[in-house]
Formats: C-alpha cells, sequence, structure tokens
C-alpha cells in the first residue's frame, strides 16, 4: 500500500482509513472509528468527501455503511459547521436519506447512524434537512416510519429549532395518520410525544414567546382525538402504551374545552394500564401526573375535575403508592421506586388544590382495615406532610389519633409504613403529650422483634371496588408491589427510625430522655436494649455541654428504674459479644455516658477498664477462632463486676445492687444463658458483703430460680454459689446439706405429684448434679486455708457416694466435673504452699471410674457421643486426682489402665469428641508415668 516515497498522500490515507470501516476485525474497526474521529477536526471537509466516495457506483461497501454514517455524522455535528456550504449539506442529507429509502431493512445499525447523520445536519441547517425529510412523507412510502424518527430524534437533540418548525410538521403528517398501520403507530405515537416534548420545553426556555397558534391548536386537537379515540383503544398493547404515552404529553397543549371533554375516556384508558407491569405502571402514573397539572394547576382556569371525580383515580393509586425494598432486585426496586414517585406527585397535585378533602379521604383509608389501602394511606400522608405542613397543621391531632389506633394492627406492611410516618411526624413535631411517650415505645418494641416472634405477612390482597363502571378492571389482581416483610426487615427499619430521631432531630431529647431508660429493663424490649443504648449514647454526645446535668435529673418519678436496676440489666446483657447490633459494646458505650448516675468513683474506674473490655470484642471475626471466647467474655465480664464493687464504699447501695439482681431472674425465665451469667453476677456480689444473713437470703433466692434442668443454668448456679463460697464458705455447705437432705423427700412430692397433678417436682437426677456442681466449685473458690477440713468431712462421710446413682448423662458429667474441681483445690492449695493429702482419694477414683461406664460393657467402640463425653471429662477428672497425694498404689494404678486403654481402639469419628478424650488419655498416662 504504500508508495515510492514511502508515504500515502493524506486523502488516500483516510481512504484506507474509511475502507477499514468495513472490515471483518471488530478491533480494526473501532481503531478506525477512532482515528477518523482524530483527523476530522484538522480537516472536515476532506474526511466527508472520502466518505461519501463509499456511496458512489454499484459496488458499494454495505458493511462500511454504519461506520461511515457515524463519523460524518461526527464531522458534521461539531466541526462541519461553516465550512460545509448549502450544496454540500444537501448532498449529505440526500446520500442518507437515500440509502434509507432504498433499504428494507428496519431499524438496523446503519439507519440509526444514517439518521444521527441528518439529525447533525439538521442542528446547523434545519429547513435543509427537514425540506429533504418532507420529501418522503408520504403513505406510499416504505420508509415513513424511519423519516418520523429522524424528526422525533431531532426533536429530543435541537428542541427550540424544532418547535419553530412543528407547524410545518403537523402540515405534513396530519393528512397521513389516518391511513397508518397499527404496526406503524408506535412509532408515530412515539414521535408526537418527542414533539410535544420538544413544545414544552421550549415554553419552558421562552415562556414570553408565543408559539401555539390557532393552526397549530388545530393540528394538535386533532391529533389528540385520533390518539385518545381509535389508538388508544387499539387492541395492540404496544399501540395503546404508545398512545398513552403520548396523549400525557399532549394534555397540556391541547385546549381545556378539548380537555375536559376527553376526560371520561381519557382517565380509565391510562388507570387500565396499571393491572400489567413495572414498565407499564411508570408510563401510566407520568401520563396520569401530567393529567392531573393540566387539569388542576392550569394558570388558564378553575380546575376541571372536583375532588369527587378524583375518587377513581385516588382508589387505583393507594394501593400502589408505597415502595418496598425488600428484595435484591436492584433493577426491580430502581423501577419501582421511579413509579412510586410518579404516583406521589399525582397525590401531591391533588392535595395542593383539594388539601382538607384528600386529608380526609386518606384518614378513612387508614381505618378500612384493608392492608392494601391501610399502607398506601400511611405512604401517602409519609409524603405529604411535610410538603402540605401548613395546610394541614390545624388537624395534626387528627392524625394523631388515626395513627395512635393503628398501634396494635398486625400487619407487618402496616407497621413497617408507621414507623416510616412516625420519623416524619416527629421531625415535623408531631410528637407531644402522652402521645409521644406511646409513640416511642411502639418503636422500641418492634426494634426488639425476633425472627421467630411473627411469620411473614401475607400478601397484598385483591383490590376490588364494586359498584363501579370499572369493575372488571378491578377485579384484576395488581402485582406491582406484592411484597411480603420480614420481621428483620421490619426491624431494621425501626432501628434505624428510632436512631434519626435521636441523632437529627434536637426536640427529640426531652422526650428520650429519661423515657428511654424504662425500656431497658422489661423482658419484651430486651432485642432492643442494644438501639436504645445507642440512642442514649447518641443523646449524650450530641449534648456534652450540659449532659451531665440533664443525665441526672430523674429520680422524680417513681416509674423511672433506679441505677441499680440499670446496671444490673446491662452487666447481664453484656453476656452475648456477639450479639446483633454490638450489643456489648454499645452496653459498655452507654454505661460510660451514664457515669454521674452511679457512685462517684464507678465513672472513673469504667472510664480506664471498659476500652481494655471494648479492644477484646472490637473484631468479631478474630473473636469467632477462639473456641474458649465465650468462657473467657464471661470472666471478663464477672471481672469487671467485681472490681467495680471494690471501688464502691457505699455498702448499702451494693445491698440495693444485689437486691436488683435477686429480682431480675424473672427477666431470664427460658433464657438460660444470661441467667447463668446472673447467678455469678449475684455471686460475686455476695462474696463482696459481709452480713450473713442477706447472704443466706440470697443464696435461698438464687436456688429457688435456678432451673437445675438445665445443664446451662445449674453450671452458672454452681458457679454463683462458688464465688459466695470464697467469703462465705460454712454458709453455702449448710445450704447444701440442706438440698442434700431434702432429696429423699422430693421422691416422695414426686410420687404423689405424679396422681395430685401437682405442680412439677425436681428431678433427683437433677438435684444431685447441681449439688455435685455447687459441691465443686464452693471447693474450688473456697480460701485454701480452710478447705482442707470441709473437703475432708465431704469425703470422708461418703457424702459424695450417694451422687454415684445418676443415671443421666449430663447428671454424670456435674458429678465427675465435681470431683475434679475437688482435686483441683488441693492442688491450687499446694501451689499456695498449703499441703495436704486428698483422704479417699483412691475411693474417688473409683467413682469417676464407675461414672464413666466402660466398666458396664467390654466394648469400647460401641459408644454413644454422650457417653464419649462423659469419658472424656473422666479422664481429665483421673489424671487430676493421680497427680496428687498420696501416691498411687498399684493396685489402683492398674485399675485406671484397665478401664482406660482400650479407649487406644476408639474410631476416628466424630473427630470433635474423640480427639479431645485421646488428648486426655494421653495426659493421664503420662501422670501416671510421672508417679
Amino acid at each position: 500500500m504504500a508508495t515510492a516515497s514511502g508515504s500515502l498522500p493524506a486523502p488516500e490515507a483516510i481512504q484506507v482509513l474509511v475502507s477499514s470501516l468495513a472490515d471483518e476485525n471488530p478491533f480494526v474497526r473501532a481503531a478506525s472509528l477512532s482515528a477518523l474521529k482524530e483527523i476530522a477536526p484538522l480537516n472536515p471537509l476532506l474526511v466527508l468527501d472520502c466518505c461519501c466516495a463509499v456511496f458512489r457506483g454499484p459496488r458499494r461497501r454495505l458493511g462500511s455503511m454504519a461506520g461511515t454514517f457515524t463519523v460524518m455524522a461526527f464531522c458534521c455535528a461539531g466541526h462541519g459547521q461553516g465550512r460545509c456550504g448549502p450544496a454540500f449539506m444537501t448532498k449529505l442529507a440526500k446520500i442518507a436519506t437515500a440509502e434509507i429509502v432504498t433499504s428494507k431493512e428496519l431499524n438496523a445499525d446503519w439507519q440509526r447512524a444514517a439518521a444521527s447523520l441528518l439529525v447533525s445536519i439538521g442542528s446547523h441547517a434545519p429547513d435543509l434537512m427537514m425540506e429533504e425529510i418532507f420529501l418522503h412523507l408520504s403513505g406510499s412510502n416504505s420508509a415513513l416510519p424511519a423519516m418520523v424518527q429522524i424528526l422525533a430524534d431531532f426533536a429530543s437533540a435541537e428542541a427550540s429549532l424544532f418547535t419553530l418548525r412543528l407547524k410545518d410538521v403537523l402540515l405534513r403528517v396530519l393528512p397521513i395518520l389516518g391511513s397508518i398501520k397499527d404496526i406503524q403507530r408506535p412509532v408515530f405515537a412515539n414521535a408526537i410525544k418527542c414533539w410535544c416534548q420538544a413544545a414544552w420545553h421550549y415554553i419552558g426556555d421562552f415562556p414570553s414567546h408565543p408559539l401555539l397558534d390557532s393552526d397549530v391548536m388545530s393540528f394538535l386537537n386533532s391529533v389528540f382525538e385520533l390518539l385518545l379515540r381509535v389508538w388508544a383503544s387499539s387492541r395492540d398493547l404496544k399501540v395503546r402504551l404508545a398512545s398513552v404515552e403520548a396523549l400525557g404529553q399532549m394534555v397540556g397543549l391541547v385546549s381545556r374545552s378539548q380537555l375536559k371533554a376527553a376526560l371520561p375516556r381519557l382517565v380509565p384508558t391510562i388507570l387500565e394500564l396499571y393491572y400489567k407491569d413495572q414498565a407499564m405502571a411508570f408510563l401510566a402514573s407520568s401520563s396520569l401526573h401530567n393529567l392531573l397539572n393540566a387539569c388542576l394547576l392550569s394558570e388558564n382556569g378553575p380546575p376541571l375535575l372536583d375532588f369527587e371525580d378524583l375518587n377513581t383515580i385516588l382508589c387505583t393509586l393507594l394501593p400502589l403508592a408505597f415502595i418496598n425494598n425488600n428484595d435484591d432486585d436492584h433493577l426491580g426496586f430502581s423501577k419501582r421506586l421511579k413509579t412510586y414517585n410518579e404516583i406521589q406527585h399525582c397525590f401531591l397535585v391533588i392535595g395542593l388544590i383539594f388539601p382538607d378533602d384528600l386529608y380526609v379521604f386518606l384518614l378513612n383509608k387508614c381505618q378500612m382495615k384493608d392492608e392494601s389501602f391501610m399502607v398506601g394511606a400511611l405512604s401517602v400522608i409519609k409524603h405529604l406532610l411535610p410538603r402540605l405542613l401548613e395546610a394541614w397543621h390545624a388537624k395534626r391531632n387528627v392524625v394523631v389519633e388515626v395513627v395512635k389506633s393503628l398501634l396494635d394492627e398486625p400487619s407487618l406492611a402496616v407497621r413497617m409504613a408507621l414507623a416510616e410516618l412516625l420519623v416524619v411526624m416527629a421531625s415535623h413535631c408531631y410528637f407531644s403529650g402522652p402521645s409521644s411517650e406511646l409513640f416511642v415505645e411502639y418503636l422500641v418494641r418492634h426494634c426488639a422483634l425476633s425472627d421467630g416472634d411473627l411469620e411473614f405477612s401475607r400478601p397484598y390482597k385483591e383490590v376490588m371496588w364494586k359498584g363501579n363502571p370499572f369493575q372488571t378492571f378491578y377485579s384484576r389482581k395488581i402485582e406491582l408491589n406484592k411484597s411480603t416483610v420480614s420481621p428483620a426487615k421490619l426491624r431494621a427499619v425501626f432501628d434505624k427510625g428510632l436512631l434519626l430521631l435521636a441523632i437529627t432531630i434536637p426536640e427529640m431529647e426531652h422526650i428520650f430522655w429519661p423515657f428511654l431508660l424504662k425500656m431497658i429493663i422489661p423482658k419484651k424490649y430486651t432485642g432492643a436494649v442494644a438501639t436504645v443504648c445507642k440512642c442514649l449514647s447518641e443523646l449524650y454526645m450530641h449534648r456534652p455541654s450540659h449532659g451531665s446535668v440533664r443525665f441526672c435529673e430523674f429520680n422524680s418519678s417513681d416509674d423511672i428504674p433506679h441505677p441499680e436496676d440499670l446496671l444490673a440489666r446491662l452487666i447481664v446483657l453484656l453476656h452475648d459479644p456477639l450479639a446483633r447490633e454490638q450489643l456489648a459494646a454499645r452496653i459498655l458505650t452507654v454505661l460510660c455516658c451514664l457515669g454521674s448516675l452511679f457512685p462517684n468513683n464507678l465513672g472513673l474506674f469504667w472510664q480506664d477498664e471498659v476500652p481494655k473490655l471494648m479492644a477484646y470484642i472490637s473484631d468479631p471475626e478474630d473473636l469467632k477462632q477462639d473456641l474458649s471466647y465465650q468462657e473467657t467474655w464471661d470472666d471478663m465480664v464477672i471481672n469487671f463486676l467485681s472490681e467495680s464493687l471494690d471501688v464502691v464504699e457505699d455498702k448499702e447501695w451494693v445491698f440495693s445492687l444485689g437486691n436488683s439482681f435477686a429480682r431480675q431472674f424473672i427477666l431470664y425465665i427460658g433464657d438460660d444463658e444470661h441467667a447463668a451469667l446472673l447467678h455469678r453476677c449475684l455471686g460475686m456480689l455476695l462474696q463482696k458483703v459481709d452480713d450473713r444473713i442477706y447472704v443466706h437470703q440470697k443464696i435461698e433466692w438464687m436456688y429457688r430460680h435456678a432451673n437445675i434442668s438445665v445443664p446451662a443454668n445449674r453450671l452458672g448456679l454452681a458457679k454463683g454459689m462458688g464465688l459466695v463460697a470464697a467469703s462465705h464458705l460454712d454458709t453455702v455447705l449448710e445450704k447444701l446439706k440442706a438440698i442434700l437432705d431434702n432429696v429423699g423427700q422430693n421422691r416422695f412430692q414426686r410420687f404423689f405429684s405424679f396422681f395430685s397433678g401437682k405442680a412439677k417436682v425436681e428431678d433427683p437426677d437433677d438435684v444431685y448434679a447441681a449439688l455435685a456442681l455447687m459441691y465443686g466449685y464452693a471447693a474450688r473458690y473456697a480460701p485454701s486455708t480452710i478447705i482442707e477440713a470441709r473437703i475432708d468431712a465431704l469425703v470422708g462421710t461418703n457424702m459424695l457416694s450417694r451422687l454415684l446413682h445418676v443415671q443421666h448423662p449430663t447428671a454424670k458429667q456435674a458429678v465427675i466435673t465435681a470431683i475434679e474441681l475437688l482435686g483441683r483445690a488441693v492442688i491450687n492449695a499446694a501451689e499456695m504452699g498449703i499441703c495436704f493429702p486428698l483422704k479417699r482419694r483412691d475411693q474417688l477414683l473409683d467413682y469417676v471410674l464407675t461414672l464413666m461406664g466402660t466398666e458396664e460393657s467390654d466394648s469400647f467402640n460401641d459408644s454413644s457421643n454422650e457417653l464419649l463425653h462423659t469419658q472424656s471429662l473422666a479422664l481429665l477428672s483421673c489424671t487430676t486426682l493421680v497427680s496428687i497425694e498420696p501416691r498411687l498404689p498399684m493396685e489402683t494404678r492398674n485399675r485406671v489402665l484397665k478401664a482406660t486403654l482400650g479407649f487406644f481402639t476408639l474410631p476416628n469419628e466424630p473427630s470433635e469428641i474423640v480427639d479431645p478424650l485421646m488428648k486426655n488419655l494421653v495426659t493421664l498416662l503420662c501422670a501416671i508415668l510421672k508417679t
């Protein structure tokens, strides 16, 4: 392709690029197009001339036509202005129209590119371009739709230039509209829509310029009648859609008399489109919005519709006047949002003219007990309340009463709409008087929802209005916004709403404080404590100048909880460091904020200690990697409480806190994990007091409120009793002795209760399991200086032998654990320099081997998971016992080996049980070797 001189003349180089637009390789075509666009600003006439050469002669390169027309449009649009004379522009226009007219293709890429060339020409020479188009506007021309579409594109691109020539366009198009086939009507209807949009743009830019003379109005009225009476009633859905969209743009341009006469036919035509899908609903809403603007907000006269005439429109729109982002379909949500906005615009137009009537209508629909109407009405009120604030201000009490009447509505969708409305009401000073606390309580109550509280709400009901001339339409099921609301999504809306009130509305401080404190303790609000704590923290942090003062002035009201009650509740709720909404972190934060409510030293102490606790739970994913994180965290919470009590100098306040802990056992019925921590908290507090009567009363209370049939609960009770034993060992042992002596009596009570139908009596296995653990933890926490005599008394009187008759695996595990704790207490005493032998150690080993269960069967492989876990604990207990004095006798050693070596034959699965068992077995054998 190179010449002798080694370079191509510019025209030939450009011609090569133009030829490359037809290359089979798409990358070559794209590179050529990009190069031509870079060259075009330097010499647009040369590029255009080379492009025109493609269309000369009978052997045209059809493959390059799309790219060629694109380059030509680019040259004309940006760089050919002033360089191309009328003759050359005419030549380009004729090339484009000739190709379009002679082709049988429809809407091909090259045809769209050719249309863009004509639009570019029209931007500089509109009359020239339109004259060329007018030559081909005839009913017999197959390219007629393409020509009309070009005029539509031109109107969208150059609204002012086109609108000045609208009369000429209508003069030529109107005669052929009657003969247009159904298949072509959507193109014409879309073009009419674009032409009307261009006219609206022109009116907006030049409001003082007269545009619509009598001829144009006559033309528009004729087109309007044709679309309304013929095209909008077509059986072809595409024709109906395009016609309604065009009519929506024309309603403000035709005469008011014609518009008024058209309403009985036009309104049902638009409303009929709502039953299909989102795209049609948006189109219908947009057209209806324009219609309402033209009918109600026109400056040329009074409204064309009374409020009674709008009833059909309102009843159709109301079930659709909500938006629910309850799924992951972002594209679908975008469509629904557009439709929702248009529908709300319709209600706003009506509200601007008939504010009182619409207010009454919406409030009546809120009380219809029809879910779709209620949700729609609440959503519309939410949208209009800020926009019609002045018009509706005098009637604010009415909407408050209506909202109060809906607070018990079971529908989740209605509750979600109420939550959103309440936030808007609060931000516009609708919260006042007793109703304000009622609304806040409603928000908090729903922040406490759990996934198991409610089933999914039902879908929206079928919408039907009887006695209506359009009943056939209304009996169809409207599914545009049909969806369900889950408790989790509902809870999230209430969480965000409550936080918004605390963060963004300063006036809410006087309502929230101290009312939110009442939401912390009741059991039914437990799930909302994280959000409530966050709100309290935000109130404190946003008002630092007077926070400490305000946060102390609340004790005058009897129903506000005392600080001791708050602290007891919040400490126990720290239990789960991974609870939703960062519960633990929010509790710790609010404790620091509320420090002024508590004894002076506590606030200062918490400022130092809380950051340490926060650091431990700051990374939940890292925390989950530690399998013992829950045990570690509970120990940290108990230690935090212990150190907090150490800095309190007011003994009466400590007693009061203990009473608060005791009163709150009822809050954790059925919640054994939190109840277990509560036992430990009260045990730690009792460890700090020296009033024996008070301690005795509280340990009686602890045992009475423990559900010892649940392993987690009785373990918490045992640890709590152990903590008390650290300071009051004899008091605890007296209580345990009384429980043990009462077990036989309980057997007779259980026997008689079977026949009498009285309340259930505790199972002896559960009692023995709880007793064993309480004895074990009492030994574990008791002072080493006094533990020897108590352990000798416990073991020497064969008291433990009464615990060997338990049958349930968890009860056996509890007794084994208790024996291990006794041995561990001896080891701990020895580490502190207080050495003494464990009497009847070999007898305790026999107890463990008996409970381990291997002597009952020679098979080690036929074991359940519970039995394997029991045996794993037994191995651990044996390890502790063989490690303490006196020295292990040969006979006892052989008996232990015989009972345990068979575990080496166990299968490897389940690994989560077998692996720890094997580890404990190896540890036991090593301990035996050391002896």
